[in-house]
């Protein structure tokens, strides 16, 4: 008679597909939304795009941090890695005090150690080094603090030896490792406000 049928199963076939589309569609818009949260949540800047430091600044001296802990020679590992983290990143020149912009200071204010693991004969077999630190960017020529941040701190494992030797090689270590990473932190903070 004139009418025609579509058959049931294609129905449903296409019925199907077009809530997955739609499902889909509704699930990519919603990572995009939560990338672009999470972008900006965290302060991401893209390149091109200054951060704290101002593009009057263009050299900068690193003097030897403070140490304010009995850990000796600490404030050698904190300076040196972020003398290296600037040189490395090299986006402005590390240079004496009389010939910068401005000066990044430098306390180191805690050095501790906890056990955190132990052998069947409850003998320490890792310790967690911690460390807190101050570190502040100033102007040369006024002395206004362009950027601060105190009780930035890091942490790193270390394993215990029967041999005291290695096991002060391997608190050192970590301790570097601990410098390294609060390094980068600063040079980010500075730059990115991150």
């Amino acid at each position: 008679m004139g009418i025609k049928k579509t058959p049931i199963k294609k129905a449903r076939k296409s019925g199907i597909a077009v809530r997955l589309t739609k499902q889909r569609g509704i699930y990519e818009i919603t990572i995009l939304i939560i990338f672009i949260i999470c972008l900006s949540a965290c302060g991401y800047n893209f390149a091109g795009r200054g951060g704290s430091l101002p593009s009057d600044i263009n050299a900068i001296a690193i003097p030897f941090f403070t140490n304010k802990t009995f850990e000796p020679k600490i404030e050698d590992l904190f300076t040196d890695a972020l003398i290296n983290e600037f040189l490395k990143r090299g986006r402005v020149k590390i240079a004496n005090r009389e010939d910068t912009d401005a000066v990044i200071t430098g306390i180191v204010r805690s050095f501790t150690t906890s056990s955190i693991s132990f052998d069947e004969n409850d003998t320490v077999i890792e310790y967690r080094a911690t460390v807190t630190i101050e570190v502040s960017l100033k102007r040369e020529s006024d002395g206004t603090i362009i950027w601060q941040s105190s009780g930035l701190s890091g942490n790193q494992e270390y394993e215990v030896s029967s041999t005291s030797t290695i096991t002060d090689t391997n608190k050192r270590e970590a301790t570097r490792k601990i410098a390294e990473d609060l390094a980068e932190d600063i040079h980010n903070m500075i730059f990115e406000d991150f």
